[in-house]
């Protein structure tokens, strides 16, 4: 009799700790976080050719659970909605030719979901997430837009050495900007990216990167080799001082046509004082024959100005490359209100083969926060010289999350 009733209290206590893990699991997606959030935005563009104006809404549903046995897991739902329609700008694919192009198509969509385990200073993710690498020249999310740019894969993010950071992934697919409506937006590729950062010098880190790309997109233009290394820091003194050294190496891979071998080099400066900021650097992306550097996976927007007169998908389309001269300065009037003006000299990365003097660009970006809403306006005008057209693009936008 006592072995049997020691049976029965072996086997409830076995049913307590499975009950108390499925409770756990259960608190894990009841006490997981939710946020509802919304941005709208006004955009006017006025080219030499074509002008275009949108409003649109972006909606977005996030939930991320608690973790559980060291896995968490988040979906995210968003919904882009023109008002009163789209009819007075070119999505790409809304037949709107006679409009210029505003990347903010229609459609509802799952931006991200993923599992994630977590466990000995190392995040194991897999499913549909942001890639984010050092400035987002060659991965990023590209969050300019309504519709931002996420990947499908695996990604491991370990910092169990000391001072070092390391980032691997394998992406099968990637989502970008343009949306699952447009054929380029949503499309299969092969890429392995290794981002090695260490962190030991003070006050500045050093990363290291190999990225390997393979995608039938665009005849395969997209199909590289990528090596570089970037140096960066801040020195928190007064003034402050910020910078950022970079150079890279690419060349042609698996099914690219074009056999070529390109450069891209950045110098980057700023000093800060009394809450004003003065920038400056330059940034080069060579050519090399019909060759030129790409970034197609890039948070594109942010770079070689606002007007996105050099974007072409991130697959260069400059003859000789850009060689791109900036300066910039920056005040902040108070905690929350932030005022910048960009200035902007492109011209050929080679003389030899390029068409001189690009263009110029000047921009200015306001933007301020009151509680839970963020309020943004920004205007950027592009002067040709040989090469786009004259260009404005004013935006407004206001956003809030619950």
């Amino acid at each position: 009799m006592k072995r049997v009733f020691l049976l029965v209290l072996s086997y409830l206590s076995n049913f307590s700790v499975s009950i108390a893990g499925e409770l756990s699991l259960v608190n894990a997606i009841k006490e997981g976080a939710s946020e509802l959030s919304f941005r709208a935005r006004y955009e006017d563009v006025q080219a030499a050719q074509k002008g275009a104006q949108a409003f649109t809404l972006r909606s977005r549903l996030t939930f991320e659970t608690k973790q559980y046995n060291f896995l968490s897991a988040l979906i995210e739902f968003d919904d882009i909605t023109a008002m009163p329609d789209d009819e007075n700008y070119y999505t790409g694919e809304n037949g709107q030719l006679d409009d210029a192009v505003i990347q903010d198509a229609e459609g509802t969509e799952l931006n991200r979901i993923w599992l994630e385990y977590d466990i000995a200073n190392t995040r194991i993710k897999y499913g549909r997430q942001n890639i984010s690498l050092d400035s987002e020249r060659f991965f990023g999310k590209d969050t300019w837009r309504q519709n931002e740019q996420t990947f499908t894969g695996l990604s491991i993010h370990n910092e169990s050495l000391n001072y070092l950071r390391i980032h691997l992934a394998q992406l099968n697919q990637v989502e970008g900007v343009e949306g699952e409506s447009n054929p380029s937006g949503k499309r299969n590729l092969n890429a392995q990216l290794v981002n090695i950062e260490y962190r030991g010098f003070p006050n500045s880190k050093l990363a290291m990167y190999s990225y390997w790309l393979d995608s039938d997109y665009a005849n395969n233009q997209e199909d590289t080799v990528t090596y570089g290394v970037r140096y960066s820091g801040r020195i928190k003194n007064s003034p402050e001082i910020d910078y950022a050294l970079e150079y890279a190496k690419q060349s042609d891979a698996d099914g690219n046509a074009l056999n070529y071998s390109a450069h891209y080099a950045l110098i980057d400066f700023g000093i800060a004082y009394n809450k004003v900021r003065l920038g400056f650097g330059q940034e080069l992306l060579g050519a090399d024959g019909q060759g030129y550097f790409v970034t197609p996976m890039a948070s594109l927007h942010e770079f070689q100005g606002w007007t996105d007169q050099f974007q072409n998908q991130g697959l260069g389309n400059i003859a000789g490359g850009v060689q791109d001269r900036y300066l910039s300065v920056g005040f902040s009037c108070a905690e929350y209100f932030q005022l910048k003006s960009t200035y902007h000299q492109f011209e050929s990365a080679s003389q030899s083969t390029g068409m001189g003097d690009l263009g110029t660009e000047w921009g200015l970006e306001a933007r301020t926060e009151v509680n839970e809403y963020r309020f943004k306006m920004k205007y950027a005008e592009y002067k040709r010289d040989n090469f786009g057209e004259d260009t404005e693009k004013f935006w407004l936008s206001v956003g809030v999350r619950f």
